[in-house]
């Protein structure tokens, strides 16, 4: 199966280019702003420790009850995304966002477009839903499962419960928990993780 990824955005992205990318979006602009008041040194020490959960009561929390006149499930699933983005840059897990396979957009996958063309079972492809439609989200996963055939390797974080076959996680801290566990079990299982867990201070 050829696949050509029609945008790249693997770990080079960062910080500062999330920031110099989010001058329009308040969502993004808050979520970095929380961090840096949070720290790095904190976030890496509550990362190490394993304590998502308070990460996510720290940072998400916080930040979605900040923000005001935009759709709710557009706050909910962009904020997810992009703490998301930022979770896996500091806790080396590979993968590449807003990405096109086959026509096919794709919110994020671990660990590249490169794996899932040697083998889609050792990938994992990440929606992140931004809408209550229920339709339009499983018309996205059936548009998924057109490169992914496997159920289980296809994660959908929501603000709401959705009855499907797929792995679902609700934007909320015991949930999204297991969510960024379960994304570093997955790289450890599939020896992908580098060999320091988690970024290094500068």
């Amino acid at each position: 199966m050829k696949i050509f990824p029609q945008k790249k955005e693997g770990k080079e992205d960062t910080r500062l280019l999330n920031k110099s990318n989010s001058e329009s979006s308040p969502i993004k602009d808050a979520l970095y702003t929380k961090i840096d008041s949070i720290g790095q040194n904190q976030i890496h020490q509550l990362l190490s420790n394993g304590k998502f959960s308070e990460l996510f009561e720290k940072i998400y929390e916080p930040v979605i009850d900040s923000i005001d006149g935009v759709d709710e499930y557009e706050k909910y699933g962009t904020l997810a995304e992009s703490l998301t983005h930022y979770l896996f840059t500091e806790m080396l897990i590979p993968s590449q966002r807003k990405i096109s396979v086959q026509n096919v957009e794709l919110d994020m996958i671990i660990p590249n477009t490169a794996e899932l063309q040697k083998d889609s079972y050792d990938t994992i492809l990440i929606f992140f839903v931004k809408t209550f439609d229920i339709e339009q989200i499983k018309e996205r996963i059936q548009d998924m499962k057109k490169i992914q055939n496997d159920d289980s390797n296809i994660w959908v974080i929501s603000k709401d419960y959705i009855e499907i076959p797929q792995i679902i996680y609700i934007t909320e801290k015991e949930s999204f928990s297991k969510f960024l566990k379960d994304a570093q079990n997955f790289i450890k299982t599939k020896k992908m993780n580098k060999l320091n867990i988690f970024k290094t201070k500068a």
